[in-house]
Order: C-alpha cells, then structure tokens, then sequence
C-alpha cells in the first residue's frame, strides 16, 4: 500500500513532514487532564513543512504513546516512546499524502491520560506589490 510506504521512511527518520502552511494546534480534550505535551509548526525543511512534538514529562509520567491516524481512521504511525524532557520531529511526504487530515493522540501509559491533535493542511497566495516614490 503506499501509506505504509510513506510512513517506513517515517519511522526510520523519526521526521514527519507535512505540507501545510500551519499546523493546528489544538488539543480536544479537557485541558484539566493534558498531558505535558506540544505539537507545533516547526518551520520547512526541504520546502516541506515539519512538525515538533515536545515532552516535559516526570519520573512518573516518562511512557507515552504516540498514534497518527488519517480522517478515514487508517493508523500511519504507531509507537511508545519513553523520557522525561525530549522532542521528536515528524515530517511527511506531501506529495503522497495530498490534503490529508492527520490526528497525533498522544496517551500517557502510566495514567491513561491523552491528548490530540489536528493538523491540516492549508495553502495561500499572496501577491505584494511595492510602489516607491523615487
């Protein structure tokens, strides 16, 4: 299938890319129950755009599970990470996965506690014109 072959390179790199101008970064659930977790727009590499994940977990709460699903609920990426202050870069081959809309659940397996998050992809042209009075 080609999202499995999308996401060998994935696992293998540690680095999802994806081509979107933002990320949103919005959690859905209580904010009383988050996780010490950040997913965020990180800037382009190779004119494609990465995505930053950043743990301040705890001697208590250093497993955590990460899970990227697609809007049809086809899992891409699934992996158990462990650490207590870390950050794992993702970048996906946008070419491959078009607009796509990618969920990052991001679930502690110590208390159970989760949190996810939504990126899609947008895209914009901007044209500027400068008129200067010489």
């Amino acid at each position: 299938m080609k999202r499995n072959n999308i996401f060998a390179a994935f696992t293998v790199a540690s680095v999802m890319l994806f081509a979107s101008a933002t990320a949103a970064d919005t959690a859905y659930n209580d904010p009383n129950n988050a996780l010490p977790v950040e997913l965020r727009y990180a800037g382009r590499v190779n004119n494609q755009p990465l995505i930053q994940l950043t743990f301040a977990g705890s001697k208590e709460e250093n497993l955590f599970g990460i899970t990227v699903t697609d809007q049809s609920g086809v899992v891409l990426y699934s992996n158990n990470v462990r650490g207590e202050n870390f950050s794992k870069q993702f970048l996906l081959n946008t070419d491959d996965l078009g607009d796509a809309v990618l969920t990052f659940q991001i679930t502690s397996r110590r208390t159970g506690r989760s949190v996810s998050y939504k990126i899609s992809r947008q895209q914009s042209t901007t044209e500027q014109m400068n008129v200067v009075k010489l």
